[in-house]
């Protein structure tokens, strides 16, 4: 790229200097070397329209190649993550996953389980039935305040 630049200013510095020289020569009144000056100039300007334009195509290219690049690291990762899941999937079997499931909440059932019988356990060891008794007497005095029985209470 910085190569077509500098070619192109020099060609465009060569296309002062013709003019300078086209004007000159006309001064002297020399038409034929004017002639030929002048065609000069004009193959000048178009060599530097070609370098100009082939800088553009040039740039067009690079991007393209830019781009192509990018496309192509992309696919890669792409490759990447579907052989990942590929191999995730091939690993994970359905059929597996919903038995131990199934399994897990049996085993979490029996554990609650054993855990109330525990807790049932250890409340008959320490005599929480005082506990029991002592609801029920809050319950009977916040209905006796509110002018209701128990017995009023569980027939409705």
């Amino acid at each position: 790229m910085r190569e077509l630049d500098r070619e192109r200013q020099k060609l465009e510095a060569q296309e002062k200097k013709i003019i300078v020289d086209i004007k000159k020569m006309a001064k002297q009144g020399q038409m034929d070397a004017v002639k030929i000056m002048a065609k000069d100039l004009v193959r000048t300007r178009r060599y530097v329209k070609k370098f100009i334009t082939m800088r553009a195509n040039v740039q067009a290219v690079s991007l393209k190649i830019q781009t192509l690049k990018s496309n192509n690291s992309m696919a890669q990762a792409m490759k990447g993550v579907t052989k990942a899941m590929a191999t995730m999937n091939r690993q994970l079997k359905l059929p597996q996953i919903q038995k131990i499931m199934m399994e897990f909440e049996k085993q979490a059932e029996i554990m609650d389980m054993k855990e109330e019988l525990m807790n049932d356990a250890i409340d008959d060891a320490m005599g929480d039935e005082d506990d029991e008794e002592e609801s029920d007497a809050v319950v009977s005095q916040v209905l006796d305040e509110l002018g209701l029985t128990l017995t009023d209470e569980l027939a409705s």
